[in-house]
């Protein structure tokens, strides 16, 4: 297998990218640009250069059509727990099975190949008091999740690791699919129509930021990234603003640098 570089695997992302924009157009399924890769389109008008991934989040009930409408072929790949309960993540990956990611440090139920993550959008309490409560709720059993997935300790220090592999024991005696179980119980809310805020819950590493108003996401529009246009809230300076705080400067020097750590192999 060959290796793949950083704009290698940026162009295999796109590829999977514009397939799901076509894929989306001809069956009415919303989705937006968001998190880093919207970040990045807005400030790039394309990928942030060192990072590595493309988000996107579809709501819930396109989320839903879309598991049962996409069929797989034998390039691309649609991963969903709602599908294959042997696949670790609470969230949909599009993979392109060409190719093969590696993230050794973590059992992931299934091989991967390099993908384009796709996220429902759900709908947080009425209350924002109570939306922060569902965060904290949320984010725990992302921490279970993600000890019962890891293959072993990787922390430094001795005494940390220690207590890190007793509790990863535990959490691996429960199993991923009741932390994923338990992440959708708590995500899935119907009535999506009458909230005051939506976000990404199934992995809401961003914290109460990620509790949006959900006027930001009434309106699309298109944005370009790399060269083609896709869709986006309207409203993505409140969307951006929430999660970034001032996202247009460019962070330091020391802190451009991707936050996942795999390696990318052509087959």
């Amino acid at each position: 297998m060959k290796e793949l570089s950083l704009q290698e695997l940026k162009e295999v992302e796109f590829q999977i990218l514009k397939m799901f924009d076509a894929f989306c157009k001809e069956n009415n399924i919303k989705y937006y640009l968001s998190h880093g890769t919207l970040l990045g389109a807005i400030r790039y008008k394309g990928f942030i250069p060192w990072d590595d991934d493309v988000d996107l989040l579809i709501p819930r009930e396109d989320y839903d059509r879309m598991i049962s409408l996409f069929k797989d072929s034998d390039r691309y790949r649609l991963f969903a727990f709602e599908k294959n309960r042997e696949y670790c993540f609470p969230y949909a990956k599009l993979c392109d099975m060409t190719t093969r990611k590696d993230e050794s440090g973590y059992n992931n139920g299934l091989e991967l190949g390099i993908d384009i993550d796709l996220f429902p959008l759900d709908a947080w309490a009425e209350d924002f008091k109570k939306a922060k409560q569902e965060v904290k709720h949320i984010q725990k059993n992302i921490f279970r999740l993600s000890l019962a997935k890891l293959k072993k300790p990787d922390s430094f220090n001795p005494v940390k690791r220690f207590i890190k592999q007793i509790y990863m024991i535990v959490c691996k005696m429960f199993g991923s699919k009741y932390y994923i179980k338990k992440i959708l119980e708590t995500t899935y809310r119907k009535e999506q129509e009458k909230t005051n805020y939506l976000g990404c819950k199934v992995w809401c590493v961003y914290g109460e930021r990620g509790i949006i108003p959900a006027g930001v996401f009434k309106e699309t529009i298109e944005i370009e990234f790399e060269g083609e246009k896709f869709p986006a809230p309207k409203d993505y300076d409140t969307y951006l603003t929430c999660l970034y705080g001032d996202y247009l400067p460019e962070p330091p020097v020391e802190k451009r640098k991707t936050h996942h750590i795999f390696k990318a192999y052509k087959l």
